[in-house]
């Protein structure tokens, strides 16, 4: 991932098979809509890395809505804490990191779903309103 390859994706003003758009980090009352976004986008079908870009408003015209003051944010490790409290087939969950970029006045995270090769992911157990043996995409 690099930052102009975001910019390109961002400028596309769509979300597609390996991307997706969130205005804002996922509020406690949304980690639901977290796993269930991760694990869609690590079973994505293009066989490569995935992005959950946090910062960009599409309701306005795909724009920058800085996330450094979001209470909600979230850093690599708590992500990875966050993924590891969840029961996954065979033990086995997506590989994500979180990368922060600048564009002037503005910072963006981007969630990077790693691509994996032990797809597909999915839970054992439920987890909130998402379903055990259910294979989200």
């Amino acid at each position: 991932m690099n930052k102009s390859e975001i910019l390109d994706l961002i400028l596309l003003k769509q979300e597609g098979s390996y991307w997706d758009f969130k205005r804002e980090w996922y509020s406690q009352d949304k980690k639901a809509d977290l796993l269930h976004d991760i694990i869609c986008m690590a079973n994505n079908l293009s066989n490569r890395d995935a992005y959950i870009i946090v910062g960009v408003d599409e309701e306005n015209d795909h724009s920058f809505s800085s996330v450094k003051s979001d209470p909600n944010r979230k850093n690599t490790q708590q992500l990875v804490d966050f993924i590891r409290e969840k029961h996954f087939a065979g033990g086995i969950r997506p590989i994500v990191s979180v990368e922060s970029l600048d564009f002037g006045e503005n910072e963006i995270d981007v969630i990077v779903i790693h691509n994996s090769d032990a797809t597909p992911f999915y839970l054992t157990e439920n987890f909130q309103s998402v379903m055990p043996n259910n294979i989200y995409t």
